[in-house]
Formats: C-alpha cells, structure tokens, sequence
C-alpha cells in the first residue's frame, strides 16, 4: 500500500488533533518561539551564505583579471621589446660590416647599383641615392669609389630585409659625404620606390643622433620619408684610421607594433599602450582619453590624475606592478612590464566594473534567491501561525496526547535546510541537500542545490584559463629535457682521456633555445668539436637547432670513413654539403653560424671551418695568452646562400695547449647600463686561468666573468662554451 505524505498543514493538524488542549497551547507556544526562531537563523544564515559567495565570487574575478592582464603586460612588452632588440642587433650586424668592408676593401669588388633618380627600382630591391647637392657640386671619382665600395653591404641589408617581409620597414647606409643606399619593404611586392628630391640624410635627426652619441640610438617616433609613422634605429660606422664614416640604420614601421598592441584585448573597457623613457604614450590600442597617443607629447608623469602620475613613474623606472587606480573619474586595474632593451614600458588596464561584473551579476541572483527563500519561509511562518490558532479554538474542547514523534518529524527537515545551508556558507559547493519530505522544504532544498550546482559550475569555467597555462609551462619544460638530451655528455666516454680533457655546457636564454655544442669521434685518432648558433630563440630556433645538428654530424661522420683509406676528408666540403641540405627546406629563412672543427689527438693537428661564428680562443702554453683565430677571409653562414662557398684553416697544438669556443651569448651578455662583455673582456678572464688548468676551469673561470659582470641583468641570448685542453 503506498503511504500517503501528508504536507505541512496536514501534519500541524494532525499533532493538534492529538494532543490535549494545556499540552497543546503549550506546544503552540514552543513551536511559536522555535519557528521564530528558525526562520530569524534562516534568514541570518541565508545573507552569510549570500555574503560570502558574493566576495569569493567578487575576489575570484578580480584575482584571475590581476593574473591575466599581468601575463598580458608581460607577454607583449616582451615580444615589443625582442622585436625591438632584433632591430637593434641588425642595425649593429650591418655598422660592423662596413666597417669590415672599409678597413679591408682589398677584400670586395666595387659594385654599381641602380639610381632611383635614373632607374626604375622595386619594392625589395637596393639602390643608392645622391641628394641634389652632392649632385649640383658635381659627384667625384673618389664618392663614386666610395659608394662602388660600399655598395658590397646589400648582401647584409638583403638579410635584414628577408626579417621584415610583408611589413613596411627600411635598411639603409647613410655616408658622411652624402650618398645614401637602402632597401625597402612592403606589403606590395610590385610597388616602385619614389625619392624625395631634397632630401639630405646628413640633416635627419637620426643621423645627427648617432653621429653626436657615437652609439647605437633609437629615435622618438617621427613621419618617415616613406609617410609611415616610425621609428629609427641607428649606429655610427667608421673607415679603417677610426674616422666617422657614416651612419646605418633600419626604420620599423609603428603599424606593426601597433597590431602587437591591440590584440588580444582582456575585454570592451581594456586599452593597451606603450610609455617611452620620457613618459609619453607612443602606441595605443585607443584614439582619446587619457591613454591615447597625444600630438603634443605629454608626459604623464606630470598628468593632473595623481594616481596614474605615479603608476607612469613606476613604469619609467622599469618596474612591474598590478595595481588598482582611478583614471578620469573611473577604476582602471592597471599591470604593466618594462622594455629594458629599448626603455620603455608596456601597459594594459581594464575597467574594475567590468572586471567585477560577472561577480555583481552572481550576487543579484544570490539576492534574488535569498530574498524568495526568506519570503516563502515568512508566509509559510505566518500560515503556521494562522492554521495553529484556528485549531486551538477549534479544538478547546479534545486533549490528547503530544505526539513528539510527528513534532520531529516536522522540524527536521528545516533543520537538515540549515544545517546544510551554513556548511555551503562554508564554501563546501559539492555539499547537497537530501530531503525527501514531499513538500515546500524539499522544493526549497532542489533550489538550494541548483543554486550551488550553477555557482559551481560558473567558478569552473573561471579555473580553465590557470589549467591551460600550466599545461603550456609543462610542455615547455618537457621540450627542455628532450633538447638538453640531445646535447652530448662528456660522462664517462669523454672524461678520463689520456690525450684532451674536454668541459661543456649551454644555458638558453627560454626554456628552449637554438645554440648547441657537439663533440665525437670520427675514429680512434680525430675528434670532431662544433659550436653553432641559430638565429632567434625559442622553440622555432630549438626545431632547426636540431636539424642541422643532425644534418652536420651525418655529413661529418659520412666523410669521415676517409681516414680508413689513408685520406683526409674536406671539411670545407662536409660545409657546403650541409649548407645546401639546409638551404633547400629552409622555408622560414633561417640561418646558423658554425664552427667546425677535426682534432688529431695524436699528432695535434686541428683543422677547421669557421662558417660566420665568433672566432674561438687557443692558448699555446709557450706564449702564456689566449689569442683569437681568425682568419682574413670570412665564410659565409649556412643556409643564407645555395652557392656559398667554404675555406679549411689548419693549426697545431701542443701537449698543454688550450681551445675556448663559445657564441656570441657571451660576448653580447649585457648588464644594466648596456654594456657589453664584448671580445676583450673575455679574453682578459681566459688570461687569468693558470697552467695546468683542466677545461672545466676554462668554463668555470669564463662563466664567473659574465655573471659578475652582468649583474642581475636579464638573460637575452643563449650561451654555449666547450674548453679543451690538449695533453698529448
């Protein structure tokens, strides 16, 4: 037989019907102040709960908007910043190479390029330009020797170029006496470049900058010649007695740090700028207020809004903060990271009522359902109330006995509701509410539950974006491991050999990077050593590290069966080979420099080619010093140039003697003021290292140098050393 459920009015009636008429009125008043009291602690505890799940909900929002627009800030001032130093690091690549093409123009044939005044010329393509008044003086035979001879640096301006296609940028050497040779490009492959007539680049601001600082200058934002808003990177060149001879320099369109900018928006309110060193907004993802870039320039650590004055400040000194800050008259959450390659600053902010609205939208519902509990508890008080006094005049006359059974049965699924209520108050969401009692109260409980299952669900679909970003911190270590695996280990086939001792070690400046080191046997008597750096860094730069890691020591260890038939292999061979393997599927243009080298741990004999890497350091132990091996003709870096061509060199080692390679992450560590460690400092610390020394002393030694010089500088490139010493 199925029970019958009686509802609340139903189970009152019954308890009043049972009970004598003194126990009754006494169980009415007990029941009176029970109920008050219960539905005084409902009430209560339904605005905790509401309270509190409205500030875990508010600092919840506001926490993941501090953590994103954080990441955000850092993650472009960085990539601002690396493109900048990319820029940076070309305008410098072509200064040096023309002051090689100056001190040795035995080594280069002059070369004649077209005049944009007399030829056409198209987007991509390099050409020189004479301004009217060097023309109207009449151009000399010794300017027209000038410009053949430095006509030679288009092969480097070409290389920069291949960097920016599909953006508007310029490469160009600006002579002192007048001539001017460029490269441009554009998102139009077919466009012709037109010249203003009067221009005269020795009069250009970026020119009289570089030439006054005698050092690499970025300029402040101007209209290029080209009518594009831009930026100048520069640096003086000099002929071989030291004079200044010129100035190189590459312009960066603004449009494409722009786009860097503006995507990737936090939401509607969000803008996204950038601060110079002077506290001007150069790049904006708005067109007007306070954070759109101004015509006059102000410097906003002057601005009348006293908050963002401050924040400007921090941001000028190069420091990182999320901070909450009022802005006309508006929140603002605020991060920014600094650029310190180029001194400026990175910020993103958001409006804090867009931040906290989905909180505030949680609590209106919170509200809404709290306010109907309370009300459905009050009538269904009230109704108590009412049916309880109509039954004792009814039943003045009936005594029966109190039915304590049924009384509990009544309250305790108003309790099990509060009681379940404060532990969701405590912020268990998972906790739900298990009353089968056929009425209200278990309508009231599914209510409670969808409640917590919807905020449950709302705080998960928040945690996604942190599970997302550790997954890709993971990766990135995994990657790690994979390439440090790749690197050979002098333990234990390397570490106890009678005729070398060897030490090696490479530190990315990522998690991954695109120098590597390798060392191995072709057979019983020639060691083969390699140190290359490709171009870039990061995961890109990783993948090709480990092609032509592959690439090199196939070639090699294919060639190296010559010495089973009583010959030498060509090393300079093994490099064009290798340069054209990686030539042929190098669709993203990219490039390494190596140096490789065979040692005859027999006879000391060390051959090698230095395609386009830093010159290593060998001590003969007779003469005491380091000195760099260079050589006069300089061969060209891999996979640059299906054609090249290679040169083997040859010394020999002596029992004592000592090898140092390394990349140009060493040489190019800079500290806080921008200094270089730089060729000279190195050799000075390898100086220091005494007789006797085993290679990971030369490490060691060298390592301490950098770090002490550095600083707590930030790591920007890659560094890579392999010492050796020859004891035969």
């Amino acid at each position: 037989m199925k029970k019958i459920k009686l509802n609340i009015y139903g189970r009152t009636l019954l308890l009043l019907l049972s009970t004598a008429i003194l126990s009754f009125i006494a169980f009415g008043i007990v029941s009176f102040f029970n109920m008050n009291d219960l539905f005084s602690k409902s009430v209560e505890n339904g605005k905790v709960v509401g309270d509190l799940m409205s500030k875990f909900t508010e600092d919840f929002a506001v926490k993941q908007a501090q953590d994103q627009l954080y990441s955000l800030a850092f993650e472009r001032a960085k990539r601002i910043e690396q493109g900048m130093s990319k820029i940076k690091k070309d305008t410098e690549s072509i200064s040096l190479q023309m002051n090689q093409i100056l001190s040795h123009p035995e080594n280069y044939k002059d070369l004649k390029l077209p005049n944009v005044k007399e030829e056409i010329v198209y987007n991509g393509e390099p050409y020189i330009y004479f301004p009217p008044e060097v023309e109207q003086n009449g151009i000399s035979d010794e300017l027209k020797k000038e410009a053949a001879l430095s006509s030679n640096i288009v092969d480097v301006l070409a290389l920069v170029s291949r960097n920016f296609i599909g953006h508007q940028t310029t490469s160009y050497i600006a002579s002192k006496n007048g001539f001017l040779i460029l490269i441009e490009t554009s998102q139009d492959k077919n466009a012709t470049i037109t010249f203003t007539e009067d221009y005269d680049p020795r009069e250009r601001i970026w020119y009289k900058d570089a030439e006054k600082a005698q050092k690499t200058i970025i300029t402040e934002v101007y209209m290029s010649m080209q009518g594009y808003p831009a930026i100048s990177c520069a640096t003086p060149y000099f002929d071989k007695e030291g004079k200044l001879a010129g100035v190189a320099a590459v312009d960066a369109n603004l449009e494409s740090l722009y786009e860097l900018t503006t995507e990737d928006r936090l939401g509607d309110t969000s803008i996204n700028f950038t601060l110079n060193d002077k506290g001007e907004i150069i790049i904006s993802s708005t067109k007007t207020g306070t954070f759109a870039v101004s015509k006059d320039q102000k410097d906003l650590r002057k601005c009348s809004e006293n908050d963002f004055a401050k924040a400007a400040v921090n941001m000028v000194e190069g420091k990182s903060k999320v901070e909450l800050l009022n802005v006309d008259g508006k929140d603002y959450y605020i991060a920014y990271s600094p650029m310190p390659s180029v001194g400026w600053s990175f910020g993103t902010l958001i409006e804090r009522s867009e931040v906290i609205k989905p909180a505030n939208m949680a609590k209106d519902i919170i509200n809404e359902i709290r306010a109907d509990i309370t009300k459905f508890i009050q009538n269904l008080f009230n109704q108590h109330i009412r049916d309880i006094l109509i039954t004792v005049l009814i039943t003045l006359l009936f005594l029966f006995l109190v039915n304590f059974k049924d009384s509990k049965k009544f309250v305790t699924p108003i309790v099990e509701l509060t009681n379940g209520v404060k532990e969701i108050a405590k912020g268990n969401l998972d906790k739900k509410l298990d009353i089968k009692s056929g009425d209200e109260i278990e309508v009231l409980a599914d209510s409670v539950n969808n409640m917590t299952s919807d905020l449950k669900l709302y705080i998960e679909n928040l945690s996604k974006v942190t599970a997302e970003k550790e997954r890709i911190a993971t990766e990135l270590n995994v990657a790690k491991n994979i390439q440090s695996g790749m690197l050979p280990s002098v333990e234990p086939d390397f570490s106890n050999r009678e005729e070398f001792d060897l030490a090696a070690t490479m530190t990315p400046a990522k998690e991954v990077g695109g120098d590597f080191y390798d060392f191995y046997m072709l057979d019983e008597n020639h060691l083969v050593l390699t140190v290359a750096d490709v171009s870039g860094k990061g995961v890109g730069a990783a993948l090709f590290m480990v092609i032509s890691k592959t690439i090199l020591k196939n070639f090699a260890l294919i060639a190296g069966s010559a010495y089973s038939e009583g010959r030498e292999p060509d090393l300079a061979a093994i490099m064009e080979r290798v340069n054209k393997q990686l030539f042929k599927s190098n669709e993203e243009k990219m490039f390494v420099t190596v140096f490789f080298s065979v040692l005859n741990i027999k006879t000391g004999e060390f051959a090698y080619v230095n395609a386009g890497h830093n010159p290593p350091l060998v001590r003969h132990k007779e003469y005491g010093d380091f000195t760099y091996i260079r050589n006069t003709k300089k061969n060209c870096i891999i996979s640059v140039s299906k054609k090249a061509k290679y040169q083997e060199h040859r010394l020999n080692l002596n029992s004592g003697d000592m090898l140092f390679f390394y990349t140009d992450g060493i040489t190019e560590a800079m500290n806080n003021n921008r200094e270089l460690f730089n060729e000279n400092r190195l050799k000075s610390a390898l100086d220091t290292i005494c007789d006797g020394s085993d290679a990971k002393n030369i490490i060691s030694t060298v390592a301490n140098a950098v770090k002490q010089h550095v600083g707590d500088a930030e790591q920007s490139d890659d560094m890579t050393m392999l010492g050796l010493v020859y004891r035969n």
